[in-house]
């Protein structure tokens, strides 16, 4: 009985068998390109890029994706930008009280460009702090933290807290009358947190009062650890995002899956020129402000945080005496608890809305919230130098005596 020949099987040669493969041709310009290869294929032989870069284009998208998915690529953009402008001004910047205020005055007024550089550092915490928010509202309302995802949503929390944390310690670092009321009050309010409010406070102050040791150590703060937590952070994030892949629409839909490029590359691009643009426009149009040098005795100034803040600052100008606690820290503490055990918490199988109503019901009224209280605080905004809240003034007051 005959027996059937088997099929040839195909090898594929990998980097390291081709590096250690001898070829032998007979062609002089194939010989010329084995003696000399070309600078691509020099990097592919020893970093493997273009697989990896491959891999990436070639990665499987399910239908329905479009451009609510382009939210992560645009935070990304827009972090590189922050961490480009914030290495400029750290060339001219120097972290002390005496000098602070100056460094920011000569970045402004005497380095070429300078002003469009912090234009673009400052604008760009906005426009960061908007991106991560709307692409966690996109994850929560689509229930894209359900299994197999839970870590990437963890991760992507940790990662907003970061962020928040860039916002609160770059905010000090002008060291104006704004920068400084507004940090003697934030650092305060971690003083109101049970048992060990005080020595929290003089762990991050430095010291009893906002100074010299507070500016270090914010600077050092958002120069330093932040970078590297949020690097870090990334990193995983990134991973788990290639390993899982992108969560599909909420109703599955028919079709195949469609590589990442060319039209969901294409929505990332024209997502991310259009961001970067605006970004530019802001830098350009509204020029960063910097007021009066910081001084400790004038505490009729009316501290105001960035517009992120300011719902929990209109939170704790409500809260009657005695229950400033539930603002400053029963409230931020719950809803930072309930992002992070929101997977676990969720024991729906469904990622549809109407089916996960009290996650719903429960974050739409949080959203409602800080929402209503933010735009409050926009409305009341006050005039310069007018009068502090009592209770604040009051914090203020024990502060600067």
């Amino acid at each position: 009985m005959a027996r059937t020949p088997l099929p040839i099987k195909e090898h594929t040669i990998s980097p390291e068998e081709r590096a250690d493969e001898t070829r032998v041709t007979t062609h002089p310009e194939e010989e010329l390109r084995l003696a000399r290869p070309s600078l691509r294929d020099w990097l592919d032989l020893r970093l493997g890029w273009y697989g990896f870069v491959r891999k990436n284009l070639d990665e499987p998208m399910p239908p329905g994706v479009g451009w609510w998915q382009t939210l992560g690529n645009l935070l990304m953009t827009l972090l590189a930008f922050q961490f480009i402008t914030g290495f400029a001004l750290a060339m001219y910047y120097s972290a002390s009280p005496e000098t602070a205020y100056d460094s920011v005055k000569h970045i402004n007024t005497e380095v070429p460009l300078g002003n469009f550089v912090r234009g673009l550092h400052v604008w760009g915490s906005t426009l960061i702090v908007m991106a991560v928010v709307a692409h966690t509202l996109r994850v929560f309302f689509w229930g894209s933290y359900k299994k197999p995802r839970e870590l990437t949503w963890l991760v992507g929390v940790f990662i907003f807290q970061v962020i928040l944390a860039f916002s609160f310690t770059g905010y000090l670092l002008p060291w104006d009358q704004k920068a400084y009321w507004a940090t003697v009050v934030g650092t305060r309010i971690a003083a109101t947190i049970p048992f060990v409010g005080d020595a929290l406070l003089y762990l991050v102050r430095g010291g009893a009062e906002v100074g010299s040791l507070t500016l270090t150590r914010f600077y050092a703060l958002h120069v330093m650890a932040l970078p590297a937590a949020l690097i870090g952070l990334m990193g995983i994030h990134l991973y788990l995002v290639r390993r899982h892949h992108i969560a599909g629409p909420v109703l599955p839909r028919r079709g195949k899956p469609v590589p990442f490029y060319p039209d969901q590359l294409f929505k990332d691009a024209v997502v991310q020129l259009v961001g970067v643009g605006f970004l530019v426009y802001l830098a350009l149009a509204f020029k960063p402000a910097l007021e009066a040098v910081a001084n400790p005795t004038q505490v009729e100034f009316a501290p105001r945080p960035e517009w992120y803040f300011l719902g929990l600052y209109e939170l704790l100008k409500i809260m009657p005496s005695g229950w400033e606690l539930v603002a400053t820290f029963v409230v931020p503490t719950g809803v930072t608890l309930g992002m992070i055990f929101l997977p676990w918490l969720d024991r729906s199988e469904s990622r549809h809305p109407a089916r996960r109503q009290w996650v719903i019901v429960t974050g739409i009224g949080i959203i409602l919230m800080i929402g209503l209280l933010t735009l409050k605080g926009i409305l009341e905004t006050p005039p310069p130098h007018h009068s502090a809240p009592a209770d604040l003034k009051a914090t203020k007051t024990s502060d600067s005596s």
